[in-house]
């Protein structure tokens, strides 16, 4: 049986299934050669990615072929028909992600079935001959490009939240938070990436200072901005975060804690149309008013001070910014909360809406742990920026799966722990994979993998706070040293 696609003919097996699930899941139009009548068309749409719900069936419809093909045209990215083409190769690094295996891993998933419905049909797939090789893979990680790798998250995003209700302040806010990751030590990583230095001398490990945002009621994460966090080029959180004003949506609510409550930052958010939240230092809630009692609400104005005024030039001294501070009680320490806001809510909305920007250092912690983000094992800059977006790609597909789970369970998404929803993740689509989209035993798997993330409730704790502290890590090896420190 062959099928034919731009001018080309392909053989199969002789199956007419075969052909017809071929032909519609790589999305082309097609004509038997020996003139049989495609009387199967129905049940081809019934299997394809687009109606799927396990996870491949999550990501064909977040990022369907025909986003691919848009944004190849656009990337000007073209390729001949091979195993790991653009889609493929970013399928298998967001499995990696999430399955938190190697290079080795993510082709056995591939080789096992595992996304078969994204493969191109070369030869090798039409014998079944895909390789556990992990060189083709390699390859093909080092050719998707930096941008390509920020549309698709920036896309995965914002599929996800549209289907999110924006109608509350609460629905409306995004957290602010800014970290950093750890890379290998190389001399290209090393010279984008300088790494720190003090009166000892230069550390091993290129730091990459990252800024992220997350949405407060959902955890959805947008593309992150990320720089140096040393050397002559190194840039500031607010830097970054300026940044990453752009990619916020329309009317949104930005929190940010006391490192990102300067005057430039706040000035921007609000010339693009959004309303902040922001916590000030003392000495910086003294300039705008005189009263500063716990439980205070009053309208103030905000002007740039002359070092902001000498570091932004496009500020101008004449600029004001309207707002209110509201000084509330902090729960971990004795010290007041100085919250600079533009929105009119009420004093203790003001302040459950800032408590919620601890979500954001557990999100941070999400990233780091649970898609192995504290330290990104790429060898260049561009794949190390690439691996960051596509893992916060593969991030929010977890994060959609735990929002249609808490809907269907009528609690809020923030409830569920997202180690325990992504440590049962995987074990059920291993599982959905193997069933057909349109058959009894996948609804029941399906409601059956629902449920199990439903079930993954955060405890409700009772204990009292306790200030934040780190406890010193000891090791029983010691520290390495250059040769040139070793001969002294």
């Amino acid at each position: 049986m062959l099928f034919r696609k731009d001018g080309i003919c392909y053989g199969t097996e002789n199956d007419e299934n075969v052909v017809i699930n071929l032909a519609f899941v790589f999305g082309i139009r097609y004509k038997l050669v020996d003139g049989a009548q495609t009387k199967h068309r129905t049940a081809a749409k019934c299997i394809s990615g687009a109606g799927r719900r396990d996870a491949l069936g999550w990501f064909r419809r977040i990022c369907p072929h025909a986003f691919f093909c848009s944004l190849q045209a656009d990337l000007g990215i073209r390729e001949r028909i091979r195993i790991f083409t653009f889609p493929v190769t970013v399928w298998l690094m967001i499995v990696q992600r999430l399955s938190g295996g190697t290079l080795a891993d993510a082709v056995a998933e591939l080789v096992a079935g595992n996304g078969w419905e994204l493969l191109e049909p070369c030869s090798r797939v039409r014998r079944g001959a895909v390789s556990l090789n992990t060189g083709a893979y390699s390859q093909a990680r080092m050719r998707v490009p930096v941008e390509g790798a920020r549309q698709i998250a920036q896309h995965t995003f914002e599929y996800l939240h549209t289907a999110a209700p924006r109608h509350s302040v609460r629905e409306r806010a995004f957290l602010m938070d800014g970290t950093s990751i750890r890379l290998p030590h190389t001399a290209a990583l090393l010279k984008q990436y300088p790494a720190a230095s003090n009166q000892h001398g230069d550390a091993h490990w290129p730091i990459m200072r990252v800024v992220t945002i997350h949405h407060v009621v959902t955890g959805l994460a947008l593309p992150p901005c990320y720089g140096p966090m040393y050397g002559d080029n190194g840039v500031g959180e607010q830097e970054l975060a300026e940044q990453m004003l752009e990619r916020l949506p329309a009317g949104s609510v930005l929190v940010g804690d006391r490192n990102f409550g300067v005057f430039s930052l706040v000035w921007q958010a609000c010339s693009k149309g959004h309303d902040v939240l922001v916590r000030l230092k003392q000495d910086r809630a003294a300039l705008l008013t005189e009263a500063l009692a716990v439980n205070a609400d009053q309208s103030v104005e905000w002007q740039p001070s002359a070092r902001e005024l000498r570091a932004h030039p496009e500020l101008t001294r004449d600029i004001r910014l309207k707002g209110r501070l509201v000084v509330v009680q902090g729960e971990l320490s004795s010290e007041p909360l100085y919250l600079f806001t533009t929105l009119r809510e009420s004093t203790g909305d003001i302040a459950s809406l800032y408590k919620e920007r601890w979500n954001v250092e557990t999100d941070l912690r999400s990233l780091k742990e649970q898609m192995k983000l504290h330290s990104i094992s790429a060898k260049t800059p561009d794949m190390a920026a690439s691996e960051l977006m596509l893992a916060i790609a593969a991030y929010n597909l977890i994060r959609a799966v735990m929002q249609e789970a808490a809907r269907q369970a009528g609690i809020q998404p923030r409830r569920l722990s997202y180690s325990r929803a992504q440590s049962c993740f995987w074990p059920f689509i291993r599982l959905l994979s193997t069933t057909s989209g349109n058959t009894p035993d996948f609804e029941y798997h399906w409601q059956r993998f629902i449920r199990a993330i439903a079930q993954c409730k955060l405890p409700n704790r009772s204990r009292p706070s306790a200030p934040r502290a780190i406890w010193p890590k000891r090791s029983a090896f010691p520290t390495r040293q250059t040769s040139q420190e070793k001969t002294k």
